[in-house]
């Protein structure tokens, strides 16, 4: 009897298993360890060298396509009388880089033959961004160093049009990327001796960008010294193990810049890598008879080790319910009967998380349009204020109103009424800075809330707030056909020593001067008596 009760035991199981495994694992373990985490660690370096290529690349897009959203606009805005016009060209160009100074070099216009419009002298015409310009394109140049800053910079074109198809300038900047911080995170990406992240333009042929600065703007290898490099030069994108141009071999992935024609390369060692690898090999020869007897001596300890796990759940459980931890997962240890009860603990929490995920999304956005509400708006607000007067800088607000929205609603009904409302919350957020915020607090009212406005803010809320009349004026498709409403801008600017109810009250106040006033306009607090705010200007659009 007590020879089976010993049989049945869990303790005499376990420790016959343990001797089991210590004698026949460490015999097995060294070559089928060491190739499953070589094969492990090489796909997993790959897929982390995959994601940072591509956040990288991304990062670099989004850089581009930025610049090139700003000189294309600034090509459609571009008064054709000023291409005449030298001394207004200037100005003109020398307006819209201090609202948004995103080529902190200047910008420039050419003509076709490459003379500039605005009498300052005469552009290469040989440039791939000029070509490109001429052809109706948006082009980027080559990479080239700043002679005496050294700063990596980019130059850029659009084409300036007359007519369909009729190019009748250049419009040209040039972005000076150090400068801009775009190439930071490569500064600091180095991994092992000769790993980090590479810009490659195929195209001219050189490192555009590198971890390691010496190859920044040098030109790219011959074919045949890297098999891997010249793939991607032929258009590969994915990862591979290859030898670089110094001897080294690692493990590189591939992510294309789509704006650019460029390609990111992520690289890393292939022995730093697979070092692991090593370490386990060693750990396995030096550690292998001191760790049988250890596991012989740890088994013995198991029953009390069998229980730590659900003592820690219940323990940390009842932290939880007491406010000392956060809400959380718990570790599930071993797929028996305690990890059992642990992951059905982890999933009835996991439901509770998901409501308290949706009730905290209610609480602060509309459930039509998805925007905030008038509580998150005023809690944004309020940071908002709190940055300006510390900064130095001012705040805008631009209160809505839709012109026509009843009659639209009346004479469609409720659903149209709902998809007009979605479309312009749609239009809206597509104005602003993704650091700014649309806010829906009523019915047909919107509010835009643009932060960290360095002076003149006025101006730049007026334009603001022009583009947002002209957007919402543009033809609703509701009913199978066009409807067009309008909508009453009001505009408060605040330095800091507001509260979030002035500034929304006064924006409120000029909005409904703005309905009285016509309509299809916004008004403008500017300087004088009667409030805090100043006097009202209205602009009509």
């Amino acid at each position: 009897m007590n020879l089976r009760k010993s049989a049945n035991s869990l303790v005499v199981r376990l420790v016959v298993m343990g001797l089991a495994m210590a004698i026949i694992g460490t015999a097995a373990s060294y070559i089928q360890l060491s190739r499953f985490l070589r094969e492990d660690l090489t796909r997993s370096v790959a897929t982390q060298q995959t994601a940072l290529a591509a956040y990288v690349a991304r990062d670099i897009d989004n850089y581009l396509g930025d610049r090139f959203a700003f000189l294309e606009r600034l090509a459609q805005t571009l008064p054709p009388a000023l291409l005449s016009e030298p001394e207004q060209l200037r100005a003109w160009l020398q307006e819209r880089s201090t609202l948004s100074p995103v080529f902190p070099l200047g910008l420039r216009v050419a003509d076709l033959s490459g003379k500039r419009l605005d009498g300052s002298g005469q552009i290469a015409t040989d440039g791939a961004e000029f070509v490109a310009a001429l052809a109706g394109h948006s082009g980027l140049g080559r990479a080239q160093a700043l002679p005496l800053s050294q700063h990596s910079v980019l130059p850029m074109a659009v084409p300036v049009r007359s007519g369909p198809g009729q190019v009748a300038a250049v419009l040209l900047g040039t972005a000076d990327m150090s400068a801009d911080g775009l190439l930071d995170h490569l500064q600091r990406g180095r991994v092992g001796d000769a790993g980090g992240i590479l810009v490659v333009s195929p195209r001219d042929r050189i490192f555009v960008a590198s971890t390691d600065t010496v190859m920044s703007l040098t030109p790219t290898p011959p074919d045949g010294v890297n098999l891997l490099h010249d793939k991607a030069m032929a258009g590969f994108r994915g990862t591979g193990t290859t030898r670089n141009a110094k001897g080294v071999e690692e493990i590189a992935a591939m992510a294309s810049v789509p704006n650019s024609g460029w390609f990111v390369v992520a690289r890393v060692p292939l022995t730093q890598a697979l070092a692991p690898v090593g370490r386990m090999q060693t750990f396995i020869v030096q550690q292998r008879a001191p760790a049988v007897v250890i596991a012989l001596i740890l088994i013995g300890l198991l029953v009390a080790w069998l229980l730590r796990p659900l003592l820690r759940a219940a323990s940390q459980a009842d932290r939880m319910t007491r406010g000392e931890l956060a809400l959380a997962p718990l570790p599930v240890v071993r797929d028996d009967e305690i990890g059992h009860l642990t992951r059905a603990f982890n999933r009835l929490l996991a439901k509770l998380l998901d409501n308290q995920e949706a009730l905290a999304r209610l609480a602060h956005h509309d459930t039509l349009t998805g925007l905030p509400n008038r509580k998150l708006l005023d809690d944004r607000l309020q940071q908002a204020l709190e940055r300006a007067k510390r900064h130095g800088h001012q705040v805008a607000v631009l209160y809505l109103d839709l012109d026509g929205f009843k009659k639209l609603n009346d004479t469609l009904g409720h659903e149209a009424g709902d998809l007009a409302l979605r479309e312009i919350a749609h239009r809206l957020q597509s104005l602003v800075r993704q650091t700014d915020t649309v806010a829906r607090i009523g019915g047909d009212e919107f509010v835009l809330l643009a932060a960290d406005f360095e002076e003149p803010a006025q101006q730049g809320a007026q334009t603001l707030a022009r583009r947002c009349v002209e957007a919402i004026g543009q033809p609703l498709q509701l009913a199978n056909s066009d409807t067009v409403i309008g909508a009453s801008v009001g505009i408060a600017l605040g330095s800091g020593t507001e509260t979030p109810q002035d500034l929304l009250a006064a924006a409120d106040k000029a909005m409904y001067q703005a309905k009285h006033s016509g309509r299809r306009s916004h008004v403008t607090p500017s300087p004088g008596r009667g409030s805090q705010f100043g006097e009202l200007a209205v602009q009509n659009v």
